[in-house]
């Protein structure tokens, strides 16, 4: 066991060495891969978030391995570094989780530490497996987004209470914000339908109140910041 948890010598890098080092940051980006398709099955997944999840373990161990403990070369990749922007918005919070696991799976590999990366991230995989094979990602999970536009004449209070007690086991307003230069408000409510509600006669009603206005109701890994 002991051995396992040893590092390799990445201070003179071989041919012998960097296809281990290589080979074994995409065994694992590949193994991360597939239990983030896993886990995804049922939602889906953009194929830029896969590709992100699979190439991203093997850089970062490039990238471990180029600066080694020289620290002009860290200082000349991290002013490089500075000048990506990254603007994309993340729409599930879970791919946090695969995306910082990647990157952890290649500064493992990048530093030498080939087998305590592999016992790691095989044991957080295996727990994101079983969470989602058994639904316990799934437990409190049922809250969708509501967005209802109203006219700023409209005297919000209370107004949609009955429409969303008939159709919802809970719900809460969390915000409240002006649009369209202070015209309209738009309440943002997190809403925990009943079951069997039927959501096309909760819009309906809910549309006779609020002048017919726009009203989206979204799942909360769709929802915008």
């Amino acid at each position: 066991m002991n051995y396992i948890l040893q590092s390799i010598d990445i201070t003179t890098i071989t041919l012998g060495r960097a296809l281990t080092i290589m080979g074994c940051a995409l065994g694992l980006a590949l193994a991360i891969m597939l239990v983030y398709m896993f886990t995804h099955r049922r939602t889906g997944f953009r194929p830029s978030m896969l590709m992100t999840v699979m190439v991203l373990g093997p850089i970062v161990a490039i990238i471990v391995i180029s600066v080694g403990s020289n620290l002009a070369r860290a200082i000349s990749i991290g002013g490089g570094l500075a000048l990506i922007r990254f603007r994309n918005r993340v729409d599930d919070p879970r791919d946090l989780l695969y995306l910082f696991l990647s990157l952890a799976s290649g500064m493992a590999c990048g530093v030498g530490f080939i087998g305590f990366g592999l016992i790691a991230v095989g044991i957080i995989l295996a727990v994101l497996f079983f969470f989602s094979l058994f639904g316990v990602d799934k437990i409190g999970g049922h809250g969708k987004r509501l967005r209802i536009l109203i006219p700023e004449s409209l005297d919000y209070r209370g107004v949609f209470d009955p429409v969303l007690k008939k159709y919802c086991r809970s719900y809460h307003l969390n915000r409240i914000k002006t649009a369209d230069y202070g015209t309209v408000l738009e309440l943002d409510y997190r809403v925990v339908m009943s079951a069997g509600a039927n959501e096309k006669e909760m819009i309906d009603e809910i549309r006779i109140r609020n002048g017919n206005l726009n009203i989206t109701l979204v799942e909360n890994f769709a929802e915008e910041a």
